[in-house]
């Protein structure tokens, strides 16, 4: 087990002042995949590049980022997408007043950069890798929770699952474990609790806990406000074996509203 609290996270900062935050891989104890989040100041630029070993998931958490993704010019808001498949050429530019914030997830550790120039626009149609929140369609997979598909097959991605979940106070996910994947679960707002393998600890805005194959976990919301998670696998369809638990203290009972 790995918890990463955000205090603890390796940051770096490049010329153009974009801070960039691994929130998970080795640095976790992690060795199917890597996650990270990079902040762009206004006017910062990831200039266009590819990766010839990898496949590469961004998500958009706050702000609006200016996407060329293979051509195609894009404006990300917070909760939209994009991946780039192997060698699919992209980069991103913030050019609005204020900070944008998304997330990177990986299954190449490591993987090997390499830089183009900008292509020429292009005018057809945008590949489906290209996610909108608004056509993310959400499920309840449980009391109290609403789970957002953001990237996996169904949007182009092989290697990637990455879901965001918002979690009503009292709301308590099925605990299980992954046989053979590993798992990343990002606190992205609020305050959440944490089971593994039988202890229980607390999951504040910015930490990631790591579950390694056979390990048993679960999150639950223990607090009285909305929280939010997520989500990261380094497979398109996890395999989840249920198990028997329950928290030691009595949840909040879940709002019917």
């Amino acid at each position: 087990m790995a918890i990463l609290r955000q205090a603890d996270m390796i940051t770096s900062e490049s010329t153009s002042a974009i801070v960039g935050r691994r929130i998970g891989g080795p640095n976790s104890g992690a060795t199917q995949m890597t996650a990270g989040l990079n902040t762009l100041p206004p006017g910062s630029i990831i200039t266009y590049h590819s990766h010839p070993d990898a496949e590469i998931m961004h998500y958009v958490i706050e702000g609006d980022v200016e996407c060329v993704l293979d051509g195609h010019r894009i404006t990300l808001h917070a909760g939209d997408g994009a991946l780039a498949p192997v060698n699919v050429k992209h980069s991103f530019e913030n050019r609005s007043g204020a900070l944008a914030k998304f997330i990177t997830a990986g299954t190449t550790i490591g993987a090997t950069r390499e830089d183009h120039k900008l292509d020429l626009p292009s005018h057809g149609p945008l590949p489906k890798y290209v996610v909108f929140a608004e056509d993310v369609v959400p499920s309840h997979p449980w009391p109290g929770t609403e789970r957002f598909d953001v990237m996996g097959a169904s949007f182009g991605s092989s290697t990637i699952l990455l879901s965001k979940g918002v979690i009503a106070p009292g709301s308590l996910g099925p605990p299980h474990f992954h046989p053979e994947t590993e798992e990343f679960m990002y606190c992205l707002e609020g305050e959440l609790m944490a089971m593994y393998n039988g202890e229980e600890f607390p999951l504040h805005a910015g930490d990631m806990l790591l579950a390694e194959p056979g390990a048993q976990h679960a999150i639950f919301n223990a607090s009285t406000e909305m929280a939010t998670l997520i989500a990261i696998h380094p497979t398109t369809a996890p395999v989840r074996e249920l198990i028997d638990w329950t928290p030691s203290k009595p949840l909040p009972t879940i709002s019917s509203n």
